[in-house]
């Protein structure tokens, strides 16, 4: 072994653990935030502690697991707008469909914070009265499925022209995040309405855990293709996409 290759073998290992440590720590972070809701609820009920079950409850908003969550999907987003960055003319998916995906994600992450999808309950209540019927569940869930199911659509022909690893990642990450944001909470907005309050409690934080769980899926997925390396020439950090 040449003294260049031994350099750039020892580059590499020490390169390959940064993404690692990274996605150890985001998923740190969530099961902390979980469990100190689960744990702040419980002893809720003993000792009262507004303050802090006001903060990390994960079933209100504009606290701290809101704001985690929303910068889970602006790292999904940043990922997606590297990737943009990086792609060429011949390359493909091509620079707009990352950047879709960036946009995507910052959407899912606005509507984290402002609550955009419960704006949706007034078509929902809209559609009850024409259709003359009842939904035992939150009024926005039958138009944020169609809006679901176009996405989930629009997302698997965007996934055609990825690499095989890749897409899959994307994929799963997709359906663990629908399957806490739409039919977690469809399942959630049933308990509620039947005063289910046990059940909604424990729905509520794993409506949650599969939303930051999806993110965690896609940037483990992304951070495969969108690769950190340093330069053995110059010792410099460098971001490139993965070769095929």
């Amino acid at each position: 072994m040449t003294d260049y290759q031994a350099r750039d073998r020892l580059v590499g290992e020490l390169a390959r653990p940064a993404p690692r440590r990274l996605l150890r720590f985001a998923a740190g972070g969530t099961a902390f935030l979980l469990f100190a809701d689960l744990a702040t609820r419980a002893y809720n009920r003993y000792d009262s502690i507004p303050a802090i079950r006001t903060l990390v409850n994960v079933d209100v908003e504009a606290n701290l697991a809101t704001w985690w969550n929303s910068t889970l999907l602006l790292a999904v987003a940043g990922m997606a707008l590297t990737a943009a960055l990086l792609s060429g003319a011949d390359v493909r998916p091509g620079r707009l469909s990352w950047l879709g995906l960036a946009a995507a994600t910052a959407l899912l992450s606005i509507d984290e914070t402002v609550s955009l999808h419960e704006r949706l309950g007034e078509v929902g209540r809209a559609w009850k009265e024409w259709a003359g019927g009842t939904l035992p569940t939150h009024a926005w869930v039958l138009p944020g499925a169609a809006l679901a199911a176009a996405g989930t659509v629009c997302a698997v022909l965007w996934a055609r022209k990825l690499p095989r690893d890749l897409r899959h990642g994307l994929l799963a990450a997709l359906a663990v995040y629908l399957g806490g944001a739409l039919l977690t909470e469809a399942f959630n907005g049933w308990a509620r309405e039947n005063g289910h309050s046990t059940v909604l409690m424990l729905g509520t934080i794993v409506e949650e855990g599969l939303e930051m769980s999806g993110c965690l899926v896609a940037l483990a997925a992304l951070s495969r293709y969108v690769m950190l390396e340093r330069d053995p020439a110059s010792g410099h950090a460098v971001v490139r996409l993965r070769d095929g």
